[in-house]
């Protein structure tokens, strides 16, 4: 019976590191997921809800999901709360451009995790090629390594997800924010004293 050659001992081990790693970080993102799951179909009629009846609840409300297109609404009512106004112009040009920049920020969030599970994706395939160095990578190399793809698929369709939830908070819930401020139904918070 020949023995393991040297080469092929580190080959296995690094193949096993290099898919554990991968999978890792993929975990690590596909958990965030999980955590700020929001369907826009359930949540939009409960947020204009919240907004005609209560505001300052719908103000609160949004600040307990800021990674999905809650924080955007969140930081729109925030900057109209701020300039204390009931005019519409003014109402809406400070919304729109708050909500905007939130957005952006929290659609560069999720690709952030995206470009990271994309770099356990290229773990999990040089862990599949440095096992085939040896002839065929060992089972569990190839069971983590597919986990690591359909995480990345998952993690990609979810971005997509809260991307397309965004534009449609924008044209949809946005200009209920607007109403709010301007009928008078956000009650602001009281001036500091001077």
């Amino acid at each position: 019976m020949p023995q393991p050659r040297k080469l092929d001992i580190v080959a296995t081990v690094g193949s096993y590191l290099l898919v554990l790693v991968g999978f890792g970080m993929m975990l690590s993102a596909v958990a965030k997921t999980l955590t700020s799951n929001l369907k826009y179909i359930y949540t939009r009629p409960l947020l204009i809800n919240a907004l005609r009846a209560n505001a300052n609840h719908a103000e609160r409300l949004c600040k307990t999901a800021p990674d999905s297109y809650f924080g955007a609404i969140a930081a729109a009512i925030k900057t109209a709360a701020m300039c204390q106004s009931r005019d519409y112009k003014v109402v809406i040009g400070a919304t729109i451009p708050s909500y905007d920049a939130a957005a952006m920020g929290i659609s560069m969030k999720w690709k952030q995790l995206v470009g990271r599970v994309k770099l356990a994706v290229m773990a999990a395939g040089g862990a599949v090629v440095l096992g085939m160095s040896q002839g065929v990578p060992p089972i569990l190399v190839i069971v983590l390594a597919a986990g690591v793809g359909i995480g990345f698929l998952w993690l990609f369709f979810y971005k997509q997800e809260v991307d397309r939830c965004m534009v449609r908070a924008r044209a949809e819930i946005l200009p209920e924010v607007d109403r709010a401020f301007v009928d008078g139904r956000y009650v602001f918070p009281p001036q500091p004293p001077t």
